[in-house]
């Protein structure tokens, strides 16, 4: 059984360019590149898109030249 995850990661939309460096790290592919806004043209931002896959490796948020993403913890479960 894997260990449950402790934080996921949050993307600042402002700082994230679009690279895709988070995306190319992400071993569970639950990051991806998506235009942001109303229109189905524009700039890419990241975006985790499968939360419940995220394993919260945080290797997104130390890969991404940008500080774009960091980790925010999770609320432990109640027992």
């Amino acid at each position: 059984m894997n260990a449950p995850r402790k934080a996921l990661p949050v993307i600042d939309l402002e700082r994230c360019t679009g690279c895709g460096w988070c995306v190319a790290v992400c071993a569970p592919h639950v990051l991806s590149l998506q235009v942001q806004g109303e229109s189905s043209w524009g700039a890419k931002r990241s975006t985790l898109h499968d939360a419940e896959g995220c394993t919260g490796c945080a290797l997104c948020a130390l890969r991404c030249p940008f500080d774009a993403i960091r980790m925010v913890r999770l609320r432990p479960a109640p027992p």
